[in-house]
């Protein structure tokens, strides 16, 4: 059950990523010119922006967790069923991806929110299974300079919007978890982000317990906008709050690592949950030091 929170004055994103245990994740590079190919489809795509992100890798293909870009783009998948509506086949003169195929494409080739909106009616993500043989439904984040929004599948068409309180889990969608939110603060449903915000700043409501989706929305909003948190260490607490361990009662769905990304110095920070270690990279760097050929770092 994965859980986001961005911080736009330190541009900082911070998940965890809980997921089960297939095949395992690490901090990965991918240089530009980085070539991939959608599942069941037969599209050869060059990346011009270089990756710096959380992957695993299934047959020589990789799956994109989260990552940031050379232009300081940052995108995340969270878990989306039940919620998730993708059409079935590919639109006419449109690229099929599959959802676990979006971030690659989003942040290999967009160095923008507003560049990546403009490009949506290209694609059509469809309902397919992945080269492991997976079918999962997500929906992202998305964070650049100008600050965080999200896209969700809830019709034939992609949309970017704003995520007005800079947080994210899984199902229900963002709207249903405002109105949780707003439920839960005593403030009407219809009550504006900037309301919610005031109404977690005054509230003493102890907070919900329990990790399901709407539970850590609601941690996460008001950490977020009741004591902002001001750095990394600060954003890396609050993820080691809402992390899943590895144990008997969560043995499938657990925290593989967190993550903290600074999208101003390009830097990305993994913690290893399952070896306790930290890799921490700089993208510019990396670029320098491996212009044409990918890492892996384990």
């Amino acid at each position: 059950m994965c859980t986001v929170m961005t911080i736009d004055q330190q541009h900082l994103l911070g998940r965890t990523m809980d997921f089960p245990p297939r095949t395992p994740w690490h901090l990965t590079y991918l240089p530009r010119g980085c070539q991939w190919r959608a599942a069941q489809m037969t599209t050869t795509h060059s990346n011009s922006r270089a990756l710096l992100g959380g992957m695993r890798v299934v047959d020589g293909h990789y799956l994109v967790g989260d990552a940031v870009n050379d232009a300081g783009l940052a995108g995340a998948e969270l878990f989306f069923p039940v919620a998730a509506d993708y059409p079935t086949t590919v639109r006419p003169g449109t690229q099929g991806l599959t959802p676990q195929d979006f971030i690659m494409w989003a942040l290999g080739n967009h160095a923008t929110v507003r560049e990546l909106a403009a490009d949506l009616d290209r694609v059509t993500v469809i309902d397919a299974r992945w080269y492991d043989g997976q079918r999962y439904p997500f929906h992202w984040l998305l964070m650049d300079q100008t600050g965080t929004y999200v896209i969700e599948p809830l019709g034939d068409r992609l949309h970017v919007r704003a995520n007005p309180l800079a947080v994210f889990t899984n199902t229900p969608a963002l709207d249903d978890q405002l109105a949780r939110l707003a439920t839960y603060l005593g403030q009407p449903v219809t009550a504006t982000a900037t309301q919610l915000a005031q109404a977690i700043a005054t509230s003493n409501k102890s907070l919900p317990t329990g990790g399901n989706s709407v539970q850590r929305f609601i941690q996460a909003a008001c950490c977020r906008w009741g004591r902002t948190p001001r750095d990394a260490a600060d954003l890396l607490a609050f993820l080691q709050r809402v992390t899943v361990p590895h144990t008997p009662a969560h043995a499938h769905n657990y925290t593989h690592y967190q993550a903290v990304i600074d999208i101003a110095d390009q830097r990305y920070d993994f913690h290893d949950l399952h070896s306790g270690v930290v890799a921490s990279w700089c993208l510019t760097k990396l670029m320098m030091e491996s212009p044409t050929t990918p890492r892996r770092f384990e």
